[in-house]
């Protein structure tokens, strides 16, 4: 199809892109494991890691629960579908709303595991930025963005508008917020931003946030995580904070509304 495309209409084939939502979302990042020469770059929307899933139970799973897979098993499932490939891996802009319950937050989070490990980077953020809409941008040197959207739900990110960083009409699975084609743009070198390129610096300074070390069940009566059959959650990052009750104790660290991180021997 990309062949035919680029033969089609003459395009140039360093700059070939793919991007989707939800099942969309699962099946770029699928592609850009599979074919990683094809692609420039992919836009992952509260998608799926690749080769999280190989039945619909797994994908259930993969949709609403952390996998506990290491980056370098993440990583594994990607170099996997293209053995002895050995040239540059696609750019990934990963984007995932903090209040998606259809694809639970965590998947931004095994994403972002999966994509810098393939690139051979820390999943230690070089930068963070505040963006429209509740939006934290973590920055991994220049090939991975994860944008955080506070309280989205599942859909893709549009600021309706004539600005010259919004687009988009809100609608079912189109939700306000932020034009997602917009920075994902911007990322992928194909628009210089709105009085220059919005690619944030490495020296750009942590977004400051709010920590509090308290029990699993203090965090959820107040609102900074949710359980599931009695295994807790953070709200936002989806990460797995142990058993429901009073005696485990975490900190956690709110890097953007409603977006609560790990960050034991932190606060």
């Amino acid at each position: 199809m990309v062949d035919k495309a680029v033969a089609d209409h003459g395009s140039d084939r360093s700059r070939v892109y793919v991007t989707g939502l939800s099942a969309g979302g699962g099946m770029t990042a699928d592609l850009l494991a599979a074919y990683p020469e094809v692609f420039a770059g992919g836009g992952i929307d509260a998608g799926l890691p690749a080769q999280c899933a190989a039945s619909v139970t797994q994908a259930t799973s993969c949709q609403q629960a952390d996998q506990h897979l290491s980056p370098a098993q993440w990583a594994g499932r990607v170099t996997a579908q293209n053995p002895g490939y050995t040239g540059p891996w696609p750019r990934v802009a990963i984007w995932q709303g903090t209040g998606d319950y259809t694809v639970y937050p965590v998947n931004g989070t095994e994403l972002r595991d999966q994509w810098t490990a393939v690139h051979g980077l820390s999943p230690t953020p070089t930068s963070t930025r505040s963006l429209p809409g509740g939006t934290t941008l973590t920055s991994y040197g220049d090939a991975v963005q994860l944008y955080s959207v506070a309280g989205m739900g599942h859909g893709t990110a549009v600021d309706p508008g004539a600005g010259a960083t919004q687009c988009g009409s809100t609608g079912a699975y189109f939700l306000a917020g932020i034009c997602s084609s917009y920075y994902t743009a911007v990322f992928w070198g194909l628009d210089q931003g709105a009085g220059g390129s919005t690619t944030p610096s490495p020296t750009a300074t942590p977004v400051p946030g709010v920590c509090v070390t308290a029990s699993n069940y203090a965090h959820t009566l107040a609102g900074r995580a949710h359980q599931v059959a009695g295994e807790v959650y953070a709200n936002g990052s989806g990460q797995d904070l142990g058993l429901w009750n009073v005696f485990v104790t975490h900190a956690l660290l709110e890097t953007s509304p409603g977006y609560w991180v790990l960050a034991d021997g932190q606060c």
